[in-house]
């Protein structure tokens, strides 16, 4: 069949086969993420772009670069077959491969300006790849399964090429720089290096650990402090943003002025802690869904994978969520009183 006739429903399910149609794939699997990211990684590229680089790996910047490109026309093509009409889409599908080729354009300025302005890997486009590599697996699928000919067999192997290409892209990305930045490594954290992966699953503390094993620890085996703890200079952040004058007769005005300082630290919590009740609200429904399922005389098998991988992503996003929420929100009581006592 083909991949749209333009007639389905755009929440319609595919029963028989579970899965959704194009259409709502496109829409809440391509187009969503890719706007999302466009709008995020320009924030994120003009607020970066005015510091100074303190990573010097420009070997490892072409590499990225090389297979970021890569992408790019790979992206650039799956457009064009679009735009020629070998086979029936809608609108939605041709504005889907618009918007993703412009992301992946978005990609190659966000990996320029993290790269060398970023102690960490970049936190947006890891996480951006992550999520839309997941996406758009159940994409390929159902792609392949609704090409009824050689154009849109055509489409979908490529969009699979992509796929692996992004798979490749993301370990690039999420590769620590630490060994190009030009500092006393006993002196830093590798807190200060590690990417949102690391911070997830506290990677970045199973060298203590395996210290703490083999040995007694003493403070000395203990990770120097993170950097951007440090409490004078946040102290003298705080003081440059008072205004005693502004600050009579206002009741709240010692608020205002600490949330202007700490306006990054605060806001850092918010999307794990939004992820985290939007994964622990989908749980009782996976589970009434499951035992549903189970129930039955006779089991579909790609409901069952259906199942799997809805589980692994739940109870995954559960515990990195609320991991990343314990991350955060010490260091944030912790700047409050770095900025408010000297």
């Amino acid at each position: 069949m083909p991949f749209t006739t333009g007639e389905e429903n755009l929440l319609q399910l595919n029963t028989q086969d579970f899965d959704f149609n194009v259409q709502f794939e496109q829409l809440f699997f391509s187009i969503i993420p890719s706007a999302l990211f466009i709008v995020t990684s320009l924030w994120r590229t003009a607020s970066q772009a005015r510091k100074p680089n303190v990573v010097n790996a420009p070997v490892f910047q072409l590499i990225k670069l090389g297979a970021i490109t890569i992408y790019v026309g790979l992206e650039l093509s799956l457009l064009i077959l679009v735009a020629v009409g070998s086979f029936h889409v809608t609108s939605m599908f041709i504005a889907s491969s618009v918007l993703k080729l412009v992301s992946a354009l978005s990609m190659i300025t966000l990996s320029l300006v993290d790269h060398s302005k970023s102690l960490r890997p970049s936190v947006l486009l890891n996480s951006y790849l992550f999520l839309t590599l997941l996406l758009d697996a159940t994409q390929a699928r159902t792609l392949f399964l609704s090409s009824g000919g050689k154009p849109e067999l055509t489409y979908s192997s490529i969009f699979s090429a992509a796929i692996a290409l992004k798979v490749g892209i993301l370990l690039l990305e999420a590769k620590r720089k630490s060994r190009w930045v030009s500092w006393d490594a006993k002196e830093h954290s590798p807190e200060e290096t590690s990417g949102i992966f690391s911070l997830g699953v506290f990677f970045w503390l199973n060298k203590m650990f395996l210290e703490g094993y083999k040995n007694v620890l003493t403070m000395e085996d203990l990770y120097p402090l993170d950097s951007s703890l440090n409490g004078r200079s946040l102290h003298e952040e705080f003081s440059g943003n008072l205004d005693y004058s502004k600050l009579r007769g206002d009741k709240y005005g010692l608020v205002k002025v600490l949330a202007r300082t700490l306006k990054v630290p605060l806001l850092l919590p918010i999307p794990a802690r939004l992820a985290l009740l939007g994964f622990t609200i989908c749980q009782p429904f996976f589970v009434e869904k499951l035992l549903d399922h189970l129930s039955k005389s006779r089991v579909d098998a790609n409901v069952g994978y259906g199942f799997i991988g809805a589980s692994i992503l739940i109870y995954s996003g559960i515990a990195i969520s609320k991991a990343l929420c314990w991350y955060s929100e010490p260091i944030k009581e912790f700047l409050a009183r770095s900025a408010t006592h000297q």
